[in-house]
């Protein structure tokens, strides 16, 4: 698992998931194209930070089936599956 933290161009978001430094903007926007919030605002790449070796946060990593975590904004935060399907909508509470 690893970390990036990424400005987006019109924020910034941070994903969790299985990626490399080279892949990390390829994993970003095949999730976050899914995600009302943000895919309207993404206007260019920015890899801010990343970590090779991070692991999903509680209580998100205990989703079952969690394989990715996208977060962005204050609250908006979307759980996926190993099929980059969504099992918790940036609208679950």
């Amino acid at each position: 698992m690893a970390y990036a933290e990424i400005n987006y161009g019109f924020g910034r978001a941070e994903l969790w998931g299985q990626f490399t430094a080279e892949t990390a903007e390829k994993v970003f926007m095949q999730h976050a194209n899914q995600c009302f919030g943000i895919r309207k605002s993404i206007g260019e790449f920015k890899l801010l930070r990343f970590l090779a070796d991070e692991q999903i946060p509680e209580p998100w990593s205990k989703f079952d089936g969690a394989h990715t975590l996208l977060k962005h904004g204050l609250t908006d935060t979307i759980v996926f599956d190993e099929a980059g399907e969504k099992i918790k909508s940036e609208w679950d509470v």
